[in-house]
């Protein structure tokens, strides 16, 4: 068993192997599947501690440059102006930019609650996928449901969506409460 000194250690050996284009990589991978993704990356991971340097590995895929504004209304009808990449969710949005709404994503995506639930307008619903049943599943059992209403963690940002508008609803449920 690692000492709270060596853990420590190893945290900063792992991070200061990492290029400054992997620390995003790594954000990105701590939300919800941070023990899995660091098993797969991690040359040595003892118990889930990393117990030495990770190799170097390709980001590429996980890294935009393309941004798009979007606004998201809040439970107050705030509207909020912001950056969003390109293929994170609306989830990884509001995370991003540090947006503290009572509650929201308190699962990291998992699709175990439904505090992410959002509305979409109609011609931007129209666009997207068709959500899984794990989602609809959640959302059955989300307050102020709607037509068009998603689950945050499950919708990706792409470029038609630049100027778009989401809305938060009024009341939240969280259904692990249920």
């Amino acid at each position: 068993m690692l000492s709270m000194a060596n853990f420590g250690k190893s945290i900063v050996s792992c991070l200061s192997s990492l290029e400054s284009t992997h620390l995003q990589a790594l954000k990105l991978a701590t939300r919800g599947l941070r023990y899995n993704y660091f098993k797969r990356h991690c040359p040595k991971l003892k118990n889930g501690i990393v117990t030495s340097p990770v190799r170097r590995f390709q980001t590429a895929p996980l890294l935009h440059n393309d941004k798009i504004t979007i606004n998201i209304v809040d439970r107050n009808r705030k509207t909020h102006t912001v950056q969003a990449n390109v293929d994170d969710t609306i989830l990884d949005v509001v995370i991003d930019n540090q947006l503290d709404f009572e509650s929201y994503g308190v699962c990291e995506g998992t699709v175990a609650c439904s505090t992410c639930h959002v509305i979409f307008n109609q011609e931007v619903y129209d666009t997207l996928e068709e959500p899984l049943m794990d989602e609809m599943d959640m959302l059955d059992l989300a307050c102020g449901l709607t037509e068009t209403s998603r689950l945050g963690c499950q919708v990706h940002i792409t470029k038609e969506m630049e100027g778009m508008t989401v809305k938060l609803p009024e009341e939240i449920t969280d259904a692990r409460d249920l």
